[in-house]
């Protein structure tokens, strides 16, 4: 794991320890020993979420590539989030994202704001109905990379159905990333999207199916990953 991941988890844990109660910290872990089409995409992915106090929250990503192809076990794209609520009544948060990849002069950072839409007076109420959450973010100001003007907007859902089964649900996100400057052939404003169906087979475990679009892996845009999950959260 890079030194500057494993900071800013050593950082973070005096705050989880200050918070009034215990916050709610959720792990996941996924391994995937299938890819239907590109062989050296994400295998091994870690994933935290946790509610601090003082309206602050924190979610982080670290993908990892190799666990299970046998080429060259490496860490691909981290991305550490921070986010704080502007007021109890308001359901929108002021993000400070900090992107790591793989390499030389790729990593970054980001300021955006973002909306709860699901959180929304006059819209939760059909959101609780229909076991939505839907999170827009619009980062609008980039530091610590040559393309200083780009912006990205970044949409998340996650879905249950307790009609059909608790142990099923849906999530994903789109990520879509403007005023890049590329080669001709990526796109104009190039996406990356993720859409996971997972099912809880025992316990904390879970099969997951996970279809990809990268468009800035040209050639190979689209993928299938499917793999186990392993939940687990504290109170």
């Amino acid at each position: 794991m890079p030194l500057k991941i494993l900071l800013i988890f050593v950082l973070l844990m005096p705050v989880l320890a200050d918070a009034e109660g215990p916050p709610l910290v959720g792990i996941d872990s996924n391994l995937y020993p299938y890819q239907s089409q590109v062989d050296n995409d994400t295998d091994l992915t870690f994933v935290t979420n946790a509610r601090l106090p003082a309206r602050f929250s924190y979610f982080s990503f670290v993908n990892f590539r190799g666990a299970t192809t046998g080429d060259d076990f490496e860490f691909s794209r981290s991305e550490q989030t921070f986010r704080w609520g502007i007021s109890e009544k308001l359901p929108l948060d002021l993000s400070y994202q900090a992107v790591l990849i793989d390499g030389s002069g790729n990593d970054f950072t980001q300021l955006g704001i973002s909306w709860r839409v699901h959180n929304t007076p006059g819209l939760s109420d059909l959101f609780r109905r229909i076991n939505l959450i839907y999170r827009i973010t619009f980062q609008l100001k980039r530091f610590g990379s040559a393309d200083d003007k780009v912006w990205q907007t970044e949409q998340y859902f996650g879905m249950k159905f307790p009609g059909l089964s608790d142990r099923l649900y849906l999530s994903g996100f789109i990520d879509q990333t403007f005023d890049q400057v590329g080669p001709d052939a990526l796109p104009e404003n190039p996406v990356v999207a993720e859409v996971q169906a997972g099912f809880r087979l025992w316990k904390n475990f879970y099969g997951v199916a996970e279809y990809r679009v990268n468009d800035f892996r040209l050639g190979n845009e689209n993928n299938l990953a499917v793999g186990i999950e392993y939940k687990h959260a504290w109170r």
